[in-house]
């Protein structure tokens, strides 16, 4: 199929996904060979809607006076985050954009703006920073800095599981950027290997504050927000009001994850973890068969313990065991290299003195 066929099908099939084509004319259209003629012959748009179509890939992809808008980095139920040049320095960022079918709706538009308030706010090296937030037509939008890395959760596909010092290094720098948030009175509420980043020049990077709330605001048996396999049991109950103790449980059930490269509770449907996620203990047969330090299976129990008493009561609690016990590792490691190096080789001997 020649390019431009093969991208006016691409095209076709987002009009039809979004509603704008009937997939009737949809196939009409790709059959006559000219599906832009044949549309606009039919009355099913005109040459300058064609175009916008072809220029927004059926209004998937935004068109901005400052922003060359390049390839889209991933999506969510809400928005799209495209890569982008800022044409007024140069710069690369990562552009989110407000799904078009919601702009018109102020509660969607009031939590978009509020989360890049938040990122403009925020300073932090494990958190993502945000540039500015602004609208231009229809179009609501903000530029964050763009992040080197795959997601966690890209890179468990790929490799199944982390080193366990390796995880829990992520792990300390995803608590120190909740710190920020848990100074300034905030809950993530979506702590999850998909809204980490992940790259060696940087570390582990704190994505999308979406579904951030105040400390203690009475959640109204709201449960869907967050992710179920990550979700702390009190939050899992409903009605409760949360605090920084379910973010750090849901780091926990993180852990369980980049360590075992499997979830902590599993189920046919999202009720079923729910249940298990207030009524079943956490198994630790994959972590001994797996082999890990009791020292890792021990900050998974305590991050994800049912009572939130029992867990760590705040980031930097969480920070001070887990960066002491990084420090004797790393201690420990230098000890055995340095002990390796000043040890006799094998078949050597010392020169003989002359009698």
């Amino acid at each position: 199929m020649e390019p431009s066929l093969n991208a006016d099908l691409q095209l076709l099939a987002v009009l039809v996904h979004r509603a704008l084509l009937d997939q009737e004319s949809a196939h009409a259209a790709m059959q006559s060979g000219d599906p832009a003629h044949w549309l606009q012959a039919n009355g099913k748009c005109t040459a300058k809607q064609w175009a916008l179509w072809q220029q927004t890939i059926g209004g998937t992809r935004p068109v901005l006076s400052r922003y060359d808008v390049k390839e889209l980095l991933g999506e969510g139920g809400s928005a799209r985050v495209f890569a982008a040049l800022d044409r007024t320095d140069g710069r690369r960022v990562a552009l989110k954009v407000l799904r078009t079918e919601l702009s018109q709706q102020p509660a969607q538009v009031e939590a978009f703006v509020r989360e890049a308030k938040l990122l403009l706010d925020l300073v932090h090296p494990h958190l993502v920073r945000g540039y500015r937030v602004a609208r231009e037509g229809e179009t609501y939008f903000f530029a964050m800095e763009e992040v080197p890395g795959k997601s966690l959760q890209d890179e468990l596909a790929v490799h199944q599981r982390f080193e366990e010092l390796q995880a829990l290094q992520i792990v300390l720098q995803v608590a120190s950027a909740l710190d920020v948030l848990h100074v300034r009175g905030l809950v993530h509420r979506d702590i999850k290997p998909g809204n980490i980043l992940f790259s060696a020049a940087r570390g582990a990077v704190l994505i999308d504050l979406g579904f951030a709330v105040p400390r203690g605001q009475p959640l109204g048996g709201e449960t869907t927000a967050g992710t179920v396999h990550y979700i702390a049991p009190e939050q899992a109950r409903g009605g409760s009001e949360l605090d920084v103790r379910a973010d750090i449980y849901a780091l926990g059930a993180t852990l369980y994850q980049l360590v075992t490269g499997s979830l902590p509770f599993e189920g046919q449907s999202n009720e079923d973890v729910l249940r298990k996620q207030v009524l079943e203990s956490l198994s630790g047969e994959r972590i001994r068969a797996l082999q890990l330090s009791p020292q890792v299976h021990y900050f998974i129990e305590k991050m994800m313990a049912k009572e939130r008493e029992i867990r760590f009561q705040d980031p930097k609690q969480l920070c001070a065991e887990i960066g002491a016990y990084l420090a004797a590792q790393e201690s420990q490691r230098q000890l055995t290299e340095r002990a390796q190096q000043t040890r006799p080789k094998l078949g050597l001997r010392r020169p003989r003195k002359d009698r």
